[in-house]
C-alpha cells in the first residue's frame, strides 16, 4: 500500500492566478461562488488548447498518458508516473508530480539518449513571458523530487506553416528550449511558493485595488467582484484614454463622469462624451455627416463578413489562426428610396468555405455601385488575402476592395454621438443608440466571435443541431447589414 500524498496547497493553475493578484488566488479558495461563469468563449479557448495538446503530442509517439481517469484523482496520477518512470517507460503525457504541496503536470516527458526532457505544449505562436514562469514552477517541482531535468521546451505553433495536404505535424510546431530562463527563475519560484502559501493562511481576504493585474497577462474571474464599485459609466469608458492614465483619475478618487473637473486633460472627443453624458444630450456635427455622406454613391451595397480562425489549419492554403470566412450578407439599394434587397451565403460545414464564398460574393457584387462596411479594414484584409490564395479571382477581388467605402467615421469621428454609445464606436454601441427598435440582445448569436464558435462546432461537433445554428447564424449576419441601412438612414435624415 503507497501512501498518497496529502491534498496540495498550490496547482500549477492556482500559483499562476497568485503571481497575477493574491487576492484572486485567495478568492478562489475561500469564496468560489463570487467567480464569474465562463463564457462561451473561454470555454472555446479552454478546449482549443487541449486539441492542439494532444496533436502535439504525434512529436513523441508512443507515450502513455498519466492523467488520471477523474481529474480530482491526483494522487493515482502521481503514483502511476512514478511506477512509470521506474518501470523505464520513455515517454509519459501529463507527467504529474507534487513537491512540498505543490502539484504539476506536465504535457510531455521525454527521455532521449539516457536523459529526461520537459516538453510544455502552448496553442499560442510565441513564447510568452507566462509561459516561463509556469515551466520554471515544473522544472522547480521535478528537480527538487531528485529527477534530473536535461532541459525544459516549449512547442508552440508556427504560424509560417502552409498547410498542403495532409497536416504535417513536424512542420505545424515549433521547439524552444528555455532551459536557461527556467533555470534563472528557480530562486524566485521557491520564494514565491512559501508567499503564496502564506496568503492562504491568512484569515480575510487580502487588500489588492483593481488595476493592471485584473486583464493582464489574463482576464481574472473576479473582474465583476472586484469592480463592483465602478459605475457603468466611468472614466474607465473614457474613449482612447490609456489603461495607466485611468488608473490614475481612479487613484485620484475622479470616478464618475461627475467627478471630472475641469483641469482634468481630456481631448476633445472625451470632454464631448462627458458633456454630453452629464446634460444627457446628442451631439451631432451636420456639416461634418453632409461632407460623409456625399462621399457615397448609390447604388449601395452593404457587406458584412463572418470569419473563424481555427488554431490547427484545417485546410490547404491557409495557416494556424488565419480567418477564414464562411459567410456573408449584404442588402442592396439602387438609391436612398429603392425598396431594400436582401442576399446572403453560409458555408456548409464539410469543405473549405472560401472558393464558394468567393464565388458567390463576386457574383452578386458584379454591377456599379459603392460597397459599404463597418470598419473596412477588416472586410478589406479578408478580400485580399483571399486574392492571395486563390490569385485566379484576384483581378475581380482587387476590383471590389477598390469600391469599399466605410460607415464607421462619422462615429468614430463622433460627428454623431450618444451618451449610449458610452464612448464606443463599434457598431454594436452605435446601433442600439440611433435605433432603439433593433436589438441584438434578442438573437441567440449577437457577437462575432460566438458566430465562429458555433460555426466551428457544426465542423467539429458530430451532434450539433445545424438546422438551429445556421438559422442562427444567418439572422445574426443579416442584423449586421441591416443596421448599416438604418444607421444610414438616420445620417441622411439628420441633414435632410
Amino acid at each position: 500500500m503507497h501512501h498518497h500524498p496529502e491534498r496540495h496547497i498550490l496547482s500549477k493553475s492556482t500559483f499562476m492566478k497568485g503571481c497575477q493578484c493574491v487576492k484572486s488566488l485567495y478568492l478562489n479558495k475561500h469564496q468560489p461562488k463570487l467567480k464569474e461563469k465562463i463564457s462561451v468563449s473561454q470555454q472555446a479557448l479552454f478546449d482549443r488548447g487541449t486539441s492542439v495538446g494532444e496533436l502535439a503530442r504525434q512529436l513523441f509517439p508512443g507515450g502513455i498518458d498519466a492523467s488520471p481517469e477523474f481529474y480530482y484523482d491526483y494522487a493515482r496520477s502521481i503514483e502511476y508516473t512514478r511506477q512509470l518512470i521506474q518501470d523505464g517507460q520513455p515517454i509519459i503525457y501529463e507527467a504529474a508530480f507534487q513537491f512540498d504541496g505543490v502539484l504539476v503536470a506536465i504535457d510531455i516527458l521525454a527521455k532521449e539518449n539516457g536523459v529526461w526532457k520537459g516538453y510544455e505544449v502552448k496553442s499560442t505562436t510565441g513564447v510568452k513571458e507566462t509561459h516561463l514562469l509556469d515551466a520554471a514552477l515544473q522544472y522547480y517541482v521535478i528537480t527538487q523530487l531528485g529527477i534530473d531535468l536535461n532541459d525544459m521546451a516549449i512547442v508552440h505553433l508556427n504560424n509560417q506553416y502552409l498547410r498542403m495536404g495532409t497536416l504535417n505535424v513536424r512542420g505545424l510546431f515549433v521547439m524552444v528550449s528555455i532551459k536557461e530562463e527556467v533555470k534563472e527563475n528557480q530562486e524566485f519560484i521557491a520564494a514565491k511558493i512559501s508567499e503564496l502559501k502564506e496568503v492562504l493562511r491568512l484569515t480575510e481576504v487580502p487588500v489588492v485595488d483593481i488595476g493592471p493585474h485584473c486583464y493582464d497577462p489574463y482576464p481574472c474571474d473576479f473582474v465583476g467582484h472586484c469592480w463592483q464599485h465602478i459605475p457603468q459609466s466611468s472614466v474607465f469608458n473614457l474613449s482612447n484614454l490609456r489603461w495607466k492614465q485611468q488608473l490614475e483619475l481612479y487613484h485620484q478618487g475622479i470616478i464618475r463622469f461627475e467627478d471630472i473637473t475641469d483641469d482634468v486633460e481630456l481631448n476633445d472627443h472625451q470632454r464631448l462624451q462627458v458633456n454630453c453624458h452629464l446634460n444627457k444630450t446628442n451631439y451631432v456635427d451636420r456639416h461634418g455627416i453632409q461632407e460623409f455622406l456625399s462621399g457615397l454613391s448609390y447604388p449601395l451595397y452593404f457587406l458584412d463578413f463572418e470569419t473563424f480562425n481555427p488554431a490547427i489549419p484545417i485546410f490547404d492554403h491557409s495557416r494556424p489562426y488565419q480567418q477564414i470566412p464562411f459567410q456573408y450578407s449584404i442588402h442592396y439599394k439602387k438609391h436612398p428610396e429603392g425598396e431594400l434587397r436582401h442576399t446572403d451565403f453560409l458555408a456548409l460545414p464539410n469543405a473549405d468555405p472560401r472558393p464558394a464564398f468567393i464565388k458567390q460574393l463576386l457574383s452578386k457584387t458584379h454591377m456599379p455601385g459603392d460597397i459599404l462596411t463597418y470598419n473596412q479594414n477588416f472586410e478589406k484584409t479578408r478580400l485580399k488575402e483571399l486574392a492571395r490564395d486563390f490569385p485566379e479571382y484576384g483581378y475581380a477581388l482587387e476590383e471590389r476592395i477598390a469600391r469599399i467605402k466605410d460607415l464607421m467615421p462619422p462615429f468614430q469621428q463622433r460627428l454623431y454621438y450618444t451618451p449610449e454609445m458610452n464612448g464606443a464606436y463599434s457598431i454594436k454601441d452605435v446601433l442600439p443608440a440611433l435605433v432603439p427598435e433593433l436589438k441584438y440582445d434578442d438573437l441567440p448569436i449577437n457577437n462575432g466571435s460566438d458566430a465562429s464558435l458555433y460555426f466551428e462546432q457544426m465542423i467539429y461537433d458530430p451532434t450539433a443541431d445545424l438546422v438551429t445554428i445556421r438559422r442562427n447564424l444567418l439572422a445574426y449576419c443579416k442584423l449586421d447589414t441591416l443596421a448599416m441601412v438604418k444607421i444610414l438612414e438616420k445620417l441622411e435624415n439628420e441633414i435632410r
